[in-house]
């Protein structure tokens, strides 16, 4: 396990790269006694709402190995655009046993935003090692970029496993968060 920081078209938030880079090993260490899994070769990169778009597609490349068509690649870019004046942070996959957290620095300029943030993210990191994830979530990029369309049974069950991802991701961010604080603030 390594966790890597960087960033990426971005000047300025050393103070948030700073802070990233000292709870990244606590948080990574919270999260790794407290979820089952493993925690994968990780990078975190801090970057800008479009930085965390161009990456993300980067990202499911990898994971894909192979170039999405322009068209797919311009209908994910406008809905992830829709969401990433919101969006603190992502997971995502990318080349095999790799997992790339890219993390919104104009929105965790507080503490307290970037230590649940790196909770959660983290958490959805471990839960990307766990048996038949890492294949799903590469089926669910298949269809996603109009690859490889799955039935809609199929989509059901992707949906249904990446709820409960997510709700296990913020019941963890809810309950490590606050030890994450403590142990920085100490």
């Amino acid at each position: 396990m390594s966790i890597k920081v960087t960033t990426h078209r971005l000047f300025g938030h050393r103070s948030v790269l700073r802070a990233i880079q000292d709870a990244a090993p606590l948080a990574a260490d919270l999260v790794r006694t407290s979820v089952p899994g493993r925690l994968p070769h990780t990078e975190i990169i801090l970057t800008t709402p479009s930085g965390v778009t161009d990456l993300t597609i980067r990202a499911a490349e990898q994971a894909l190995g192979r170039r999405i068509t322009p068209q797919a690649r311009a209908e994910a870019e406008r809905e992830m655009r829709r969401n990433d004046r919101r969006n603190y942070g992502s997971t995502v996959l990318a080349r095999r046993g790799t997992v790339v957290i890219l993390l919104n620095a104009r929105k965790l300029t507080d503490p307290q935003h970037l230590g649940a943030t790196l909770v959660h993210e983290l958490v959805h990191a471990m839960q990307f090692t766990r048996p038949g994830i890492h294949d799903l979530l590469v089926k669910g990029l298949r269809n996603n970029y109009g690859i490889e369309p799955l039935s809609r049974r199929d989509v059901r069950a992707y949906e249904r496993q990446l709820d409960a991802h997510e709700e296990e991701a913020y019941r963890m961010e809810a309950a490590l968060a606050p030890r994450l604080a403590h142990r920085l603030a100490a």
